[in-house]
């Protein structure tokens, strides 16, 4: 006890003490002694002088809710009740003219611990002249009791609001809040502290029910509680489009270009680890169907009556896991996992828009959620799901054994597309760009995939919720559902902010990329390309352009014919070739032996058995014999190169380096006109074998580009068979897999080692030739596409397409002119689809600029839009209830209506300062131009510089937007 004696001490000299509890001993009456500011100044030994004085006396620390009394030389718990206090009830805090002449042994549970507490109720009359009933009495005092017959335990107001909390934000359970009460009441173990755990759970349940009711203005509602609406208690999404609330009343007569915005996104998936055990409860649900749940009962039967269906065979190229566990059961589960539909663009969850999964992620629930969720809705639609391209094959002829009233009136609906999430749509494999959030025309950068962090958000529930009945359970993730909701929309000045900042940034971007991408091709190549964009945007059965293509033209084959013909005109106009072997030939041999000597150093000698190295010293033999025979030819075509050689001269035989590195045939010099010295080259005999080379060694650029193009292709492929099919198929699959993609790689590297050494060698034969500016030095980096790679960290939004697919490909006839376009069919083969992609970045950014702007608009819309609707409520009991109530529920719409205001103020203060860098501010902010804030904007181009490790662009489109922040999802 000497820890605990000074720790008290202590307490009691540093904190100041405003309410002192005293009491002299086998007093009957108890007062509270308000302490003088002076008094908390008095000195530890002073008072303890004082203390002794008496035998007993009593403090109570207000802050830590700790009751204790000094007795003689320390501190000794003890409750309110042994102290005597006994609270009256009825007229806060006021004398009661007519108090009741029994008091009551009552249990307080607060956020400071379990107190017991006699209470007195109050008998006098009230308007109507009758009592006021006890529960009403315990409520006004800001108590809630656990019953209303004859209530002998109460929570405070404070303590159920504080758990509400802690169990949106920490998902705390009841269990272990419950026992955190008991600790903070007396930790020492030394007396028995009330068990108020099941007495709390009925009452947090209740609190839930009628906070949820009050927030959603059901108690102002003539009709009562019984005439709730399906989905009413649901917290919906302002940026969402609502006719009514926050568009235009003529939308439907807006332009395309204008009226897509208009179109509601909607994204679903569902949840197995949110699974809820068959314990055999009868319970009912509070809500039922009043907020996102959908109601159980009609759920049910639909359920019963689809029971037999059969799922629609896979068509996908890929099994899908959704498809194949669509009929498995959970053996002693009543749910084994949610379904839940939200809004694709900001992840809210949609009113009745979720449900329990009995048999795995079937159709027929599937169906049911959506069409709860977009009940007599009128606007087009766009839905994402993982497996939309089983999902949708059907569903207007499954949409017939809905009720009559979900059906969906296609005719009034302007249109309705489906999609894949950006994440989901890779292992789907070719033939999917219809279903494509980054090829779809009119859906900016939709992403598709907020789903998933909203079930990670859920999820830590899952331990808890599955022990629950299905009412208890439904009412606890509605609650959640709500408080995530709520969480998304707080979010949506700062979120939205982020995400305009990067939209317009990246619309500038893409845009600048696409057009120098598109200056490169002819006019009339490009006008075929937008062509068959359009018409495939119009429908999709059309040709797909992006798919990818192969191309199968050859640049170096197109120069060597060139060079014959160039020969042969040299034969009939008398000039004979010093050898039999032309000149074109023998240069082109001599690119032959290179590439060999090169595929032979990318060997080398990797393999450890006999067998290998003995193969690789063979190809290293015969490799150097057709060297000795072409160095034969090069001294008639190139007679002063042979001191050159000289010092390249093997070994003798009995030399032991013969068998060594020392000396190989694929780091023998060749001698090519490019790498001869500058004096050697000025000569009149080798000036013509440099014009010659340096046509081929153009070609071999464009052929090497077209090759490691053509390979990054296959590798694309490979990687994709591999997600898709691969992953399940054991180890030798995998290892299979494996040793393709490696094999390919190192024809890669082959690739990429040819484009350097030509371009090397037309650095000596041609150094300022307009070559340059189409073949670029190749960096490792460089190497990546035709798409984003699942590793790669840049999104296919953000993606950067490599140089590599900019330059244009050599398809003529001859090689005269490398930099000039193909025709529109040949050059489709090759280019179409990186065009066409790099549009598609380019008009999805612009998209997402339109539709971020217009998203903004509508928060501030249906901020406004309901605090006048809650303005419109305070009146409508009027009459109906008493004075007091009215006056009551007057003051909750007012302060209703300014949280509603005060969400629009708010979400403007962030957008005013960046709206105004864009130009003039629209008509729907600048009401709210007074409450700007200072934001630190963010610099793009910055950050694409780090990321890229590319110096900045003194001219870039994106100087001055500032610097910091956080990208839009984080702050979303």
């Amino acid at each position: 006890m000497t820890f605990w004696t000074s720790y008290c001490a202590t307490k009691v000299a540093k904190t100041p003490w405003r309410t002192a509890l005293s009491c002299a001993a086998g007093a009957t009456s108890i007062w509270l002694l308000y302490a003088a500011e002076t008094a908390a100044n008095v000195p530890f030994s002073a008072r303890s002088a004082s203390l002794q004085s008496t035998s007993v006396y009593r403090f109570i620390d207000q802050r830590y809710g700790s009751h204790a009394i000094w007795e003689e030389e320390r501190f000794v718990y003890t409750t309110l009740l042994d102290l005597g206090l006994t609270i009256q009830l009825g007229h806060a805090g006021k004398k009661c003219d007519n108090p009741s002449k029994n008091s009551r042994r009552v249990i307080v549970a607060d956020v400071t611990g379990i107190q017991i507490v006699r209470v007195r109720f109050c008998e006098c009359l009230d308007d109507q002249n009758d009592l006021t009933r006890q529960w009403r009495q315990l409520f006004r005092e800001g108590w809630f009791p656990a019953t209303t017959s004859h209530p002998e335990t109460v929570f405070t107001f404070q303590l159920l609001s504080t758990f509400q909390e802690l169990n949106l934000q920490g998902k705390t359970n009841l269990y272990d809040f419950a026992k955190t009460l008991e600790r903070l009441t007396d930790n020492s173990g030394g007396r028995d502290i009330p068990n108020v755990y099941k007495a709390l759970s009925h009452v947090i349940r209740l609190w839930r029910h009628l906070v949820s009711l009050k927030r959603s203005g059901r108690a102002h509602d003539p009709d009562g509680v019984d005439k709730t609406g399906e989905g009413s208690l649901a917290v919906q999404c302002p940026a969402c489009p609502h006719p009514g609330k926050n568009i235009p009343d003529d939308w439907l007569k807006a332009p395309p270009h204008i009226r897509w915005m208009y179109t509601l996104f909607l994204m679903m998936d569902a949840n197995f680890r949110a699974r809820c055990k068959d314990r055999g409860f009868d319970d009912i649900h509070l809500a039922p169907g009043w907020s996102y749940y959908v109601e159980e009962t009609r759920y049910q039967e639909h359920l019963n009556a689809r029971s037999g269906d059969q799922q629609d065979e896979n068509t996908c190229s890929v099994e899908h896991s959704a498809i194949q566990k669509a009929g498995i059961r959970k053996e002693g589960y009543i749910a084994s996992g949610v379904g839940a539909v939200l809004c694709a663009r900001h992840a809210l969850v949609r009113p009745n828009g979720a449900g329990d999964l009995q048999l795995g992620e079937r159709q027929a629930n599937m169906d049911y959620l959506m069409f709860s969720s977009v009940l007599a809705c009128l606007l087009a639609l766009m839905i994402s799901y993982d497996i939309v391209c089983q999902w949708y094959r059907h569903l207007w002829e499954r949409m017939k054994n809905l009720p009559e009233t979900m059906r969906l009136d296609r005719a009034k609906i302007p249109e309705v597309r489906f999609g894949i999430p950006k994440e989901h749509i890779r292992v789907h494999g070719p033939n999917h760009s219809r279903f494509s959030f980054n090829f779809l025309k009119w859906v900016g950068r939709t992403y598709g995939e907020g789903i998933e962090s909203q079930w990670s958000h859920m999820n830590p529930l899952a331990t808890s919720t599955r022990e629950m009945s299905l009412g208890m359970r439904h009412e606890i993730m509605d609650e959640h559902w709500g408080s995530w909701n709520w969480s998304k929309l707080l979010g949506f000045g700062s979120g939205l902010l982020r995400a305009l900042e990067e939209a317009h940034a990246m619309q500038i971007e893409q845009g600048r990329v696409f057009a120098e991408y598109s200056v490169t091709f002819d006019p009339n190549v490009v006008a075929t390309w937008e062509d068959m964009i359009a018409a495939w945007d119009e429908d999709q059965s059309r040709p797909d352009p992006y798919e990818e293509p192969k191309s199968t033209n050859s640049a170096v084959a197109a120069a060597k014919h060139e060079n014959a013909l160039e020969d042969a005109e040299d034969s009939v106009s008398g000039r004979l070739p010093l050898h039999e072997v032309t000149p074109g030939v023998f240069l082109q041999v001599g690119l032959e032996l290179e590439e060999q000597q090169r595929a032979l150093r990318l060997r080398g000698s990797n393999g450890s058995s006999l067998n290998a190295l003995t193969e690789q010293q063979t190809k290293r033999t015969s490799l150097y014999r057709r060297i000795e025979v072409w160095r034969g030819i090069q001294d008639v075509h190139m007679p002063t190169v042979a001191p050159l050689r000289a010092q390249d001269a093997a070994p003798p035989s009995s030399a032991p380096a013969a068998r060594t590195t020392a000396w190989q045939a694929e780091n023998a010099l060749l001698l090519l006109p490019s790498s001869l010295p500058s004096s050697h080259r000025a000569t009149e005999l080798i000036k013509p074998l440099l014009h010659k080379e340096c046509r081929l060694r153009r070609a071999q650029l464009s052929d090497a580009l077209d090759d490691i193009r053509h390979l990054r292709r296959i590798l694309a492929g490979i990687a994709d068979y591999t997600r898709r099919n691969g992953s399940g198929d054991g180890q030798r699959m995998t290892t299979r897999c494996r040793e393709v993609y490696a094999r390919f790689n190192a024809k890669v590297k082959r690739a990429v080692e040819r484009y350097r050494a030509a371009r090397v060698a037309m650095l000596v034969l041609e150094p300022n030739g307009e070559w340059l500016h189409t073949y670029r030095p190749l960096l490792d980096t460089d190497l990546r596409g035709p798409r984003r790679d699942q590793d790669e960290s840049p999104s296919e939004g953000r993606y950067d397409v490599s140089w590599i697919w900019l330059a244009p490909s050599s398809t003529l006839p001859t090689a005269r002119e490398f930099a000039t376009p193909a025709s529109a069919d040949e050059f489709a083969a090759s280019m179409r689809v990186e065009w066409a992609r790099t549009k598609a970045r380019a008009d999805r950014w612009e998209e997402e600029e339109q539709l971020l702007l217009e998203e903004m608009r509508r928060v501030i819309a249906y901020c406004e839009w309901k605090a006048e609707w809650w303005r419109k409520q305070a009146d409508r009991r009027r009459g109906v209830v008493s004075k007091v109530v009215e006056r009551g529920l007057r003051a909750y719409t007012a302060k209703q209506a300014a949280v509603w205001e005060g969400l629009a103020r708010r979400s403007a203060s962030w957008w005013v300062q960046y709206l105004k860098t864009l130009g003039p501010l629209p008509d729907w902010l600048a009401p709210y131009e007074q409450y700007a804030r200072k934001v630190r904007l963010r610099d793009f181009s910055k950050r694409r510089a780090i990321a890229s490790q590319l110096p900045l662009d003194e001219d870039s489109d994106e100087e001055g937007l500032g610097e910091g922040g956080s990208s839009g999802e984080e702050d979303t």
